[in-house]
Order: structure tokens, then C-alpha cells, then sequence
């Protein structure tokens, strides 16, 4: 098998929620669980477009059930062997045609999600799983739930085994994670030496981008990189801004994805001279930052690492300052920030494998974006900068 789910990992967790199996249907959790491509049917991101079936039973193999267009290319990728096929709207066939096939049978507009679960029915009935099985609810639209539950099985919701499972990275996702944080910086660090006054957002971006995929191609990476970013010139920090005048502070928060692996990363820069106000902003987020890197230790529960981080906005006179999380997982969800969350309310323990972006964000209208973010791996014995960038306020 070619994924990075750890089976051993998923089983304990499964018999902590008493669950016999868990099904996958996440596109992006597919991906990761199996290595492979689940189909061009999971797009629409609707239920039954494709599922894996993970036996708590390590030694019981996966089942998968994907489009019948891609199921040939989905078995060579992730070796699975058991992979049963859903009937797609996409006509295939082989040469010499088959003239025996029934005649004049449509397929489907999209796919059926009828079809497909009574082809998982059947999969876990030969399997001999009963009893409680675990299912994303986080992703299953409302719409199709019903159809589930006219199955004869228990659903419980297991979009939280999931997470803590895509929380520990494989190493060949920390790699990913990686090479995109430093395409990233080195990115970053070509748009502060570039930037000039009278630059736009928009031509910021630009520069940012061609630098960052021009590393990627220095280094020979053989999944070319996209990229996102937000730029923004003074005003409120989310908005583009008018071109950058001085005194104007500039946010700069972007990132790379390698094979659906996001990294995640923000600096910021004045043009010229702050104002006195925002200096003294910027290093309180500072000394904040500070205070809750210090903490980024296995063994550490986000929610004293959130307390810290507050505490010390706080007690420099900023006590309204209510930000909602100071960084997350990332990975290879559909957008940077995954779980877990370094939050208040979080229930979640750094654990050595996790990457996570750290940050201190604060935009205020009329003064600009102040943010502060690295990417860190959690190590055994502390955490890693995996790209790292100076954090003072830059001056340009």
C-alpha cells in the first residue's frame, strides 16, 4: 500500500470509540489513506463517489470502491486488491466492442449513490463487519445522509479519528511540507528586497509567485507547485490596498502546495518608517509569539499554549485582544489551516509527527495587517522552524 494511513494507529483508535471499521469518503482523506487518485466522480463532493473500507482488524485487508473510469489506474496505485467498481457517466469500453452488452442502458448524469452503497452493503457483509462503524460526518451532506441510514449498520461519527489520524505526519508528507515552506520563503524573502513604493498587491504577488516556483524549479521538483496568497498594502489588512505609500504596512501571509500539501507561512514589512503606534503593535505580537513558540513542545496541550500566547497580548495593556486561534495543522486538506487548532476551547496534545503553522495575526482598519507565522514540525524533544525568516518588523 502507497497512502500514509498507519493502520495500527487507526485500529487503537477504533477500539477506543468501540467502532468495528471505519469508511473513508473524503476525497482528500482517500488520497492520504491510499496513495491514489479516488476518481474524478469525488469533485462534486457529494457522498458515495468513492469509499475505502478500513477494518478495525489490521490484519483484514482494505476494500475500496471507486468510478469504474479510474478504478484500473486507483488499484495500480495504492496496490490495493479488493477495489469494486461504480458505474460513472463516462462510457468506456475496449476493442473489438462488446456486442453482447445490453442494449440501449444510459448510464448515469453523474453516479448513483444508491449503487454505491449498496455496493459497500456488500462489501462489509462479506466481511463479517457489524456493529458500530465510523463515517466523516464532518463531510457527508445532509442530503445523502438519509441514504445511510436505511443501511442496516450504526453510523458514529468518526471525523475526529480521522483528523488525529492525518495529524501525525509520514515523513514523505513532512517532505512535502517542507520543500513548499522554503519554496515559500524563498519567495518571501525576493518580494523584500524587491518591494518598492508605488507597488500594487496584485504586482506583489506576482513577484512572490515567480520567485517561489522559480526555487521550486532550481531544486528540481518534480510535482510543480501551485500557490496561493494574501497580500494586502495598509488599510485593513484583508483588502488589496491602494499601491503601497510610506508608512504603509504590508501582510504578506502565502504558501505552496507540493502533490495537495499546503504550507503556510506570513511576514510583514513597513514601507519606510512605522508609525509609532504600529511598531509598538507589531512587538507585542511579537513578544506574544515568542512566549507561545517557547511552548511548542510534544506533551503540550494547545489550549496553555493558546493561554500563553493571549495572556501575554494581555498584560501589554492589549486585554481586547480576543484572537480565535494562533495557528493550526496543515497538510492536505482543501486550504491551508486543518486540524488541530491552537485554541482555547481545543482538546488536542502536540504530538511529535505534527506540523503546524504558529502565528500572532492582528488586522486593524486604518492602521493595517500585523502577522507573524512559521511552519513548525513537532520533533521528540521540541519543534523545528522548518523555513526560517527573520521576525522583525522589515522595513523597506
Amino acid at each position: 500500500m502507497t497512502g500514509f494511513l498507519d493502520r495500527r494507529r487507526a485500529s487503537i483508535l477504533m477500539q477506543n470509540e468501540g467502532l468495528s471499521a471505519l469508511v473513508l469518503s473524503q476525497p482528500e482523506t482517500l488520497s492520504y489513506a491510499t496513495g491514489a487518485f479516488p476518481g474524478v466522480a469525488t469533485f462534486w463532493r457529494r457522498a458515495g463517489a468513492a469509499f475505502l473500507i478500513v477494518p478495525a482488524d489490521v490484519g483484514e485487508p482494505l476494500t475500496a470502491i471507486v468510478g469504474d473510469l479510474q478504478a484500473r489506474s486507483f488499484a495500480a496505485a495504492s496496490g490495493i486488491s479488493d477495489v469494486r467498481t461504480l458505474r460513472l457517466w463516462v462510457e468506456t469500453d475496449t476493442w473489438p466492442l462488446d456486442t453482447a452488452k445490453p442494449h440501449r442502458t444510459p448510464r448515469p448524469a453523474q453516479y448513483l449513490l444508491t449503487e454505491s452503497l449498496a455496493l459497500l452493503q456488500d462489501a462489509l457483509h462479506e466481511k463479517g463487519i457489524t456493529g458500530r462503524i465510523g463515517l466523516e460526518l464532518g463531510f457527508i451532506p445532509a442530503a445523502d445522509f438519509e441514504a445511510f441510514r436505511a443501511l442496516p449498520y450504526r453510523w458514529t461519527d468518526a471525523t475526529r479519528i480521522v483528523e488525529r489520524l492525518r495529524s501525525i505526519k509520514h515523513p514523505e508528507e513532512i517532505a512535502r511540507l517542507r520543500r513548499a515552506a522554503l519554496y515559500a520563503n524563498a519567495g518571501l524573502s525576493h518580494l523584500l528586497e524587491a518591494l518598492t513604493p508605488g507597488m500594487t498587491a496584485a504586482e506583489m504577488s506576482r513577484i512572490w509567485k515567480e520567485a517561489a516556483l522559480a526555487r521550486a524549479a532550481q531544486q528540481g521538483e518534480a510535482t510543480p507547485p501551485s500557490t496561493w496568497s494574501y497580500i494586502a498594502v495598509g488599510g485593513d489588512g484583508f483588502a488589496p490596498g491602494a499601491p503601497a505609500q510610506p508608512g504603509d504596512i504590508i501582510k504578506m501571509d502565502v504558501g505552496c502546495v507540493i502533490a495537495g500539501y499546503s504550507s503556510d507561512g506570513a511576514r510583514s514589512a513597513v514601507i519606510g518608517t512605522p508609525r509609532p503606534e504600529a511598531q509598538k503593535i507589531y512587538d507585542a505580537l511579537h513578544r506574544a509569539f515568542d512566549a507561545g513558540l517557547a511552548l511548542m513542545q510534544p506533551g503540550r496541550p494547545l489550549a496553555e499554549i493558546y493561554s500563553a500566547t493571549a495572556q501575554t497580548m494581555w498584560q501589554q495593556g492589549y486585554d481586547t485582544y480576543g484572537r480565535g486561534h494562533f495557528g493550526h495543522g496543515v497538510g492536505a486538506s482543501i486550504w491551508s489551516e486543518e486540524w488541530p487548532f491552537i485554541a482555547q476551547e481545543s482538546d488536542a496534545v502536540l504530538e511529535p509527527g505534527m506540523v503546524m503553522a504558529f502565528e500572532t495575526p492582528w488586522y486593524i482598519d486604518g492602521l493595517g495587517g500585523f502577522i507573524i507565522e512559521d511552519q513548525l514540525l513537532i520533533t521528540d524533544k521540541g519543534c523545528e522552524v522548518m523555513a526560517p525568516l527573520p521576525r522583525t518588523l522589515r522595513r523597506l
